[in-house]
């Protein structure tokens, strides 16, 4: 049976051929793109990652935010690829490092001394079986918080623009992380279970909750995409959808209306 995710169901609502390329072909790009910005964003996530784990696992100690920062560092140089693209004229690798350096800094002086709630788990794979489709994700971290006994599902993001609003309360994921928290920790109040998205570089918070309505609405969604995938799936129709999109896509060089569209005169 196929499991889904957020990014699987995202890929298809974006380009079905794409899907094609990616989930059922498995096609390997010829030439991996590797942006900084996103190459940060992993280093600063796995930095939290390692900050929650041991906080977790001594919540009485002091985890200085000069451990954390060698930490930081240290991911950096292991895992830096020649690969990496730097697209942003005028921006350097240290321009990128610095600004995941500024980013952990802030974001420990703000939270510091994590107090605040008990970390239940970090980097949590959750399950969720929707009218027999499974769709699975990971949460960067869900905690209880110390105050209200409430579930807390904290969503980290290195995004260098802030989101409106609405798209926040319409994300998809957002209902997902909610669905499979509750399902995983059912001895905390599920009713009041919080996403709680942090915009690193902007020290921005947004909180939202869903109700059961809310979120039975978006299993319909679910559904109804799922079925459209396999229909798609078993006709073999899947597609091409051409958008600005296209010009990032890793399969751009084999599609042919990508290659029929950059042929015609502008």
């Amino acid at each position: 049976m196929t499991i889904y995710s957020h990014s699987r169901l995202s890929t298809f609502e974006k380009c079905p051929l794409s899907y094609k390329y990616k989930y059922l072909d498995k096609i390997k790009p010829e030439i991996p793109f590797i942006g900084i910005e996103a190459y940060m964003g992993s280093t600063v996530h796995e930095s939290l990652e390692y900050l929650y784990r041991r906080q977790k696992k001594m919540p009485d100690a002091d985890i200085s935010l000069i451990l954390l920062l060698d930490k930081y560092e240290t991911i950096w140089d292991e895992n830096w690829s020649e690969d990496i693209k730097i697209v942003k004229e005028g921006m350097t690798k240290e321009d990128y490092f610095l600004q995941g350096k500024k980013i952990l800094a802030d974001y420990y002086k703000n939270n510091q001394p994590f107090d605040k709630e008990k970390t239940l788990s970090v980097e949590e794979r959750i399950d969720v079986n929707i009218e027999g489709f499974k769709i699975m994700g990971f949460i960067d971290r869900i905690a209880v918080n110390n105050e209200t006994g409430n579930l807390e599902i904290h969503d980290y993001k290195t995004s260098g623009r802030l989101p409106q609003i609405s798209d926040l309360q319409n994300d998809r994921q957002l209902s997902l992380y909610q669905i499979g928290a509750r399902k995983k920790y059912p001895e905390y109040d599920e009713k009041e279970a919080v996403v709680i998205y942090h915009y690193l570089k902007f020290n921005e918070e947004f909180r939202f909750h869903k109700t059961d309505e809310e979120l039975n609405a978006v299993k319909n969604d679910i559904v109804d995409l799922i079925q459209t995938i396999e229909l798609t799936s078993w006709e073999n129709n899947f597609k091409p959808r051409v958008s600005k999109l296209c010009n990032w896509c890793e399969f751009s060089t084999i599609c042919p209306a990508f290659q029929n569209s950059a042929d015609q005169p502008v």
